[in-house]
């Protein structure tokens, strides 16, 4: 395919590239993939538009056109349903009934946005609960897709590039569809290119659904595909990502796309051309170009987030995103996979230059909060970043990885700058397994490194897992003492399971790290995780158990259990706003208060013809629980005044205390009984 005319002589009235970030990633903020290559790229000449059709995608999933449709599927839903799928109809009767709320709602929602909701903490968590609620609501209607604010599920899509190509055309069961449809619409300049940021895997199906739909609309425009996801596997799955080429996108950016990008937009055919970093068919074979130079951070200019809708992320303030870095100042752990984007180079940015970037962005949106996306902010920055950034003018969020170099004085000092929360990867407390997964740290560092931040009003995050290969039963309980014995200096964490990456150096060398072997996952084709076998230790059934365990004694303890609702970027703006300790009190006030609900604001009484005859229910939305009963209960619930109470109604008819059928909470869990059903 020949792409278009040489640069003298092209039509300069329309863009080079226009690029486009399509669904799962977070409303709450903007991504910095597009940004810094329009910079860059609009430096070089090219003429670069960009949209954020993440962000609409969720205003339009949850928006007014859509409610007649969700609603006539959910009841569509409940009366095909059998008592075999009760716990799938239950979470339809739970989603009808937040729907019939739906004007209370999403006023809710829409709060996050302007900041209305923003004045106290209850307010705050009614907004966030409100988006959680319709989001859960609106994916019980789809027949496949589940949307989160932090993820998206798509049932067995991927099992096959059959089923993949199939979804891509369904209309029914693919919601993105329409929306891409709406969006491609509205193009106003037919670009020379189009480029798709897909750099999470929940943004494939959708990612490759808008392929699609450009390439029917402007199907003389080739679509490029760049970000991490499509340059690992290009390489690790290239018989299925092959089959996609022609029919979702034409080529492949790899790894960085600064450099590539602008010399492809400057020749009159990339195939002929070789452009480095690519990936094409070209006489019916896969061809990947040889990896060119990595861009110095001292070219990388400023993020440019123009043409964005940053007025519509739903955060009472935006959050923007910057690196300070390229690659791991570490790049030892064998877990990890995230150098291998930036050719497992590493370069950090002069602190001057980071002060440079914070002042151009502040004066051009006014924005005050900042989130550090380096995959670990380097110890040089915790000494260097002080001095060059003034205090009290902005707040920061950040990864780092815990270092013996760190003092007290440079938590003070980085908090005196605006840090307020920071990431730390933690992964186990055992020092044997620390070594044996080249993190090297040890429970004296760590300790001290929370300490220091804890003393300096920093809020610490811990990332951590069980089941790293050759890890003890004994040794996973290091790592549970550990976090259960350090709440008083750790304010929360995330704990899962050990997963087996492509490209990460235990992929690599999967013998030196005590892995048996280990075999893709048969559940899809595209796909960078691998199933395991240790030699020793515990294996992935046993990391479960661990966890189990682990989640209980919280429970029991009472620790960790507060403000599980609140995303990274809510998180700084609250912090920025409370202080960590009040913040924490605040917490634990909104979580644990009486509401006062009324019975005629918790309960819904409906009435459906079902397989099984004609079944009665009562939903109670707030506690998630949906009571089978009768029609004289469904009545008394239609006749509720306002002001009764709860207790008067249980008294009057008990048998509406009966929670039959619990609605499941887990997004996972929710999708096999989708499937199922």
């Amino acid at each position: 395919m020949a792409t278009d005319t040489p640069q003298e002589a092209r039509d300069l009235s329309r863009p080079d590239l226009h690029l486009i970030f399509p669904p799962q990633w977070s409303p709450l903020q903007p991504f910095l993939s597009t940004p810094s290559l329009k910079a860059y790229l609009e430096l070089r000449g090219h003429s670069i538009h960009q949209d954020d059709w993440n962000v609409s995608f969720y205003r339009w999933f949850i928006g007014p056109q859509r409610l007649p449709v969700a609603r006539a599927r959910l009841k569509h839903f409940i009366e095909a349903l059998t008592d075999e799928h009760r716990m799938y109809r239950a979470r339809c009767l739970h989603a009808l009934a937040t729907l019939d709320e739906y004007d209370t709602l999403l006023p809710r929602v829409e709060g996050l946005r302007t900041g209305d909701t923003y004045d106290t903490m209850e307010n705050f968590k009614d907004s966030v609960d409100a988006l959680k609620a319709l989001l859960a609501a609106f994916s019980a209607a789809e027949p496949v897709i589940e949307v989160g604010t932090t993820s998206l599920q798509d049932g067995d899509v991927l099992a096959s590039i059959p089923a993949l190509l199939e979804f891509i055309e369904d209309r029914y069961a693919n919601p993105f569809i329409a929306f891409f449809e709406e969006q491609v619409a509205g193009v106003q300049q037919r670009p020379r290119y189009f480029g798709v940021s897909i750099i999470g895997t929940e943004q494939i199906v959708a990612g490759l659904t808008l392929g699609r739909v450009l390439k029917q609309r402007f199907p003389d425009v080739p679509v490029l595909v760049g970000g991490s996801v499509f340059s690992r596997l290009v390489e690790k799955e290239s018989t299925w990502v092959t089959q996609l080429f022609g029919e979702c996108f034409d080529f492949i950016c790899r790894y960085e796309g600064e450099r590539p990008v602008d010399r492809f937009l400057s020749v009159e055919d990339p195939r002929k051309d070789r452009t480095p970093n690519f990936a094409f068919i070209d006489g019916g074979e896969l061809v990947l170009t040889p990896l060119g130079d990595s861009l110095p951070m001292s070219e990388v200019p400023t993020p440019d987030f123009g043409g964005l809708p940053l007025e519509e992320y739903l955060s009472p303030e935006i959050v923007l995103p910057l690196l300070t870095t390229r690659g791991c100042y570490w790049g030892k752990c064998a877990f990890c996979y995230h150098g291998m984007i930036y050719g497992d180079r590493y370069r950090m940015r002069a602190p001057e230059m980071i002060a440079k970037d914070l002042e151009v962005l502040n004066a051009r949106h006014g924005v005050r909060h900042f989130a550090f996306n380096d995959e670990a902010l380097p110890p040089k920055l915790f000494r260097m970043l002080p001095p060059a950034v003034p205090k009290g003018q902005y707040f920061f969020t950040a990864l780092y990885k815990f270092e013996k170099y760190y003092t007290r004085e440079d938590f003070q000092n980085m908090y005196d700058i605006g840090f307020r929360s920071v990431y730390i990867g933690l992964e186990t407390a055992s020092e044997r397994v620390q070594r044996h997964m080249r993190k090297n740290n040890t429970q004296k560092v760590m300790v001290d490194n929370l300490q220091f931040a804890h003393d300096a009003g920093i809020w610490s995050h811990t990332f951590n897992f069980f089941g790293f290969p050759t890890e003890t039963e004994d040794e996973a309980e290091e790592t549970v003492q550990f976090l259960l014995n350090h709440s008083d200096i750790l304010h929360s964490e995330g704990t899962g399971t050990f997963v087996f990456e492509h490209n990460a150096p235990i992929h690599l060398d999967p013998k030196q790290f005590g892995v048996k072997g280990f075999k893709p996952r048969t559940d899809t084709v595209l796909d960078l995780f691998y199933e395991y076998e240790p030699e020793t230790g515990l294996d992935a059934e046993g990391a479960r158990a661990v966890l189990e365990r682990f989640n209980k004694l919280k429970r029991e303890r009472k620790l960790y259990q507060h403000g599980h609702w609140v995303d990274r970027e809510h998180l700084l703006l609250l912090l920025s706003r409370y202080g960590r300790d009040a913040l924490k009190q605040a917490f634990a006030t909104v979580e644990e208060s009486e509401r006062g609900y009324t019975a005629a604001q918790l309960l819904r009484g409906y009435e459906f013809d079902t397989p099984e005859g004609k079944r009665h229910f009562v939903v109670n939305r707030r506690l998630r629980r949906v009571c089978v009963t009768n029609e004289d209960a469904v009545r008394i619930v239609g006749w509720l005044q306002f002001g009764a109470k709860v207790d008067d109604l249980l008294n009057a008819y008990p048998a509406l205390s009966a929670a039959l059928d619990p609605v499941p909470e887990d997004i996972e869990e929710l999708t096999a009984l989708k499937e199922a059903s």
